[in-house]
């Protein structure tokens, strides 16, 4: 008899540990799925807010300057690319809306990554003669676009 109590207890412990691996995979799964769907959500509302952004660059010479709000994607940042800049912008210089890299800032060097985590989980706009701007967060406010000596200047407004 206590052989066949063992035995028993043996292969329910390997049930409930194929069972936990099988609800930890589910819930990986599930959430990955989940994260994905939000990313896609957020470079949708990105693309249209460059494809705005774009537009009112372009009427600049009819009224200077625009005046645009940035309300989503919500904590992504609006960032200006003149020298190292992602791939699609390749040869010119582009503004870009993506999540922040946020590990380099930390130590206070400017950080190479960031550029890559626009290519690939960011929408980017080809701005022709972009002046350098500080990354504006994504929260509501309004930014001003203007035309001031042959240069596109970004800048967020303080209202």
């Amino acid at each position: 008899m206590r052989g066949k109590k063992g035995f028993l207890l043996a292969e329910e412990t390997l049930k409930i540990i194929i069972a936990v691996i099988s609800i930890a995979f589910l819930v990986y799964f599930l959430t990955a799925l989940y994260f994905a769907k939000v990313n896609d959500e957020k470079k949708v509302q990105a693309e249209a807010n460059l494809k705005r952004m774009d537009s009112l660059i372009n009427d600049l010479d009819k009224i200077d300057p625009q005046e645009h709000q940035l309300n989503e994607p919500r904590g992504w940042y609006l960032f200006g690319f003149i020298d190292k800049k992602p791939n699609t912008c390749v040869g010119q210089s582009c503004i870009c809306i993506c999540d922040k890299v946020n590990i380099d800032t930390l130590l206070g060097l400017i950080d190479a990554r960031q550029p890559s985590e626009c290519d690939e989980d960011g929408v980017c706009l080809a701005v022709p003669n972009l002046k350098q701007f500080k990354e504006i967060e994504i929260n509501q406010q309004f930014i001003s676009i203007k035309e001031q000596g042959g240069f596109i200047e970004i800048t967020e407004m303080i209202k």
